[in-house]
């Protein structure tokens, strides 16, 4: 029986695949999340060693290139986000916010929001609940709580006295109080070291609580029901 073009294209998608997406599919979301936490984890060091965070963010982004390796089209997307952002972040070395930097801050943004789009729609367009569809969730959650770090970051800059920072004694640099910022408010956690004082601090500082709830309301949701209809399907 003659094949039609189509069924040649699916064929050989099959066949070939995308080699990338091979070799990634069972470990490129646990790649991720193992550099998110890296990156929480060795962040208070970055004082200590100058280069740290700029390592830990090279390292996050080449994760993400791991994670968005599913297909050619994603990955192109990313490596032309995160490529050029690469160089302009070697090209700054933490030096004050100037052009290049704000233009790596935006590649960077952008780079985050592609990732999370893809992650999200492999959650809720998932079949079966596995693991590394929980780890997706986490890798999701997680790199929410970076995207709204970086959002934070033109507000602290451009607006002065837009936080106030109670207590902070540690020299810490501004990326990482607001991350830790970012993260207490994900989470409603809310210990108030920490304040947002401008207004549009404060209408960022809801919206990501807001988007903490209900990713996590959602996302239980999503999950509880996929696994509901899987036990009644066996």
């Amino acid at each position: 029986m003659p094949v039609s073009q189509k069924d040649r294209h699916l064929n050989a998608g099959r066949g070939s695949g995308f080699i990338l997406s091979r070799i990634a599919k069972s470990s490129r979301a646990m790649t991720l999340l193992m550099a998110l936490f890296l990156q929480i984890i060795l962040q208070p060091l970055d004082q200590s060693f100058p280069f740290l965070s700029l390592l830990l963010q090279l390292a996050l982004i080449f994760a993400i290139f791991f994670m968005v390796a599913d297909c050619r089209a994603h990955l192109i997307i990313g490596l032309s986000l995160g490529i050029p952002a690469s160089i302009l972040l070697i090209i700054v070395r933490g030096d004050a916010y100037t052009n290049i930097t704000w233009a790596a801050y935006l590649l960077i943004l952008a780079l985050y929001l592609h990732v999370i789009r893809l992650m999200m729609i492999q959650i809720f367009n998932a079949v079966k609940i596995t693991v590394e569809t929980i780890v997706l969730a986490m890798c999701t959650y997680v790199l929410l709580g970076t995207l709204w770090s970086l959002l934070y970051i033109p507000v602290a800059v451009l607006i002065p006295d837009s936080f106030v920072f109670n207590g902070v004694t540690d020299g810490a640099s501004m990326y990482s109080q607001l991350s830790y910022f970012s993260f207490v408010t994900l989470t409603t956690l809310g210990y108030g070291d920490i304040l947002p004082v401008a207004s549009i601090a404060r209408s960022l500082a809801i919206l990501e609580a807001v988007t903490g709830t209900l990713f996590i309301a959602v996302l239980i949701s999503r999950l509880v029901g996929s696994y509901s209809s899987n036990r009644r399907k066996d």
